[in-house]
């Protein structure tokens, strides 16, 4: 063997050592932040770490705990002091508070919730500083988007490929309303293995509706459907008629 070759086995060799013999604190001191027994704590340059006061660390058990759970908390540096100079984006953890990666995101400041699917293989970031919100879909390994949706809150996985969720129709003329939304409402299901949106209900002239549950045991979406007389009685908030009502989920694929 010669010495280019001998050399080059060495390097290997060297990189795999520390890959398996320092995996925790090797991948951490790359890291800005560490999450240790549900506290965030920023890693200094010089090695020491900085508790970080009023993080906000969110968790996810992964087929209901059977397949571990996830940590996630957002880093901050508009809401946050301590975390002045830092990228802005999402940090996740597995169930023992080991680094999975950090997902950088521009408005990691106003994600208000992230919903996986049970196995934890997709998930939806809530993002939204009001009543309407931006639904985005990822590939959890790759962070990779997918899809994303103008709605309101209460997206709800029906099962690893399918979410409902209360959609706002983009494309529908805005009406003259006694509220501060002006919008029309459907309540839609996204199939992810075939990329396809399926209608539950669908907005009229004279109706919203909202996905407020789902019951599992009967196949059925919770909605409230707000309705008027005509179009018109928008505008007159006592005109407004709120009723409970039920779909069947639709058929996957």
């Amino acid at each position: 063997m010669n010495f280019t070759k001998r050399f080059s086995w060495v390097i290997v060799f060297c990189a795999v050592f520390v890959l398996f013999c320092f995996p925790v604190e090797s991948y951490a001191a790359g890291e800005k932040y560490v999450l240790e027994k549900g506290t965030v704590h920023r890693v200094k340059s010089d090695g020491k770490r900085q508790k970080i006061e009023d993080v906000d660390i969110r968790s996810f058990e992964i087929n209901g705990g059977a397949g571990g759970g996830i940590f996630w908390f957002c880093v901050d540096p508009n809401e946050n002091e301590a975390m002045k100079g830092s990228e802005i984006g999402i940090y996740f953890f597995d169930e023992n508070e080991k680094p999975l990666f950090f997902m950088p995101y521009e408005d990691a400041w106003i994600v208000g919730d992230i919903i996986f699917s049970d196995d934890g293989k997709q998930m939806v970031l809530d993002v939204g500083t009001w009543v309407v919100r931006g639904f985005s879909l990822y590939d959890f390994k790759t962070t990779e988007e997918k899809a994303s949706f103008t709605g309101m809150s209460g997206l709800i996985w029906l099962d690893p490929y399918r979410f409902a969720f209360t959609m706002v129709e983009q494309d529908a003329e805005p009406r003259i309303s006694a509220t501060d939304f002006d919008g029309w409402t459907s309540v839609m299901v996204y199939d992810t293995a075939i990329k396809e949106l399926v209608p539950v209900i669908k907005a009229t002239e004279t109706a919203n509706y909202m996905l407020t549950g789902v019951d599992r045991e009967k196949d059925e979406l919770q909605m409230t459907e707000t309705s008027v007389k005509t179009k018109m009685d928008w505008a007159d908030y006592e005109k407004y008629e709120d009723k409970e009502i039920v779909a069947q989920i639709p058929a996957a694929g």
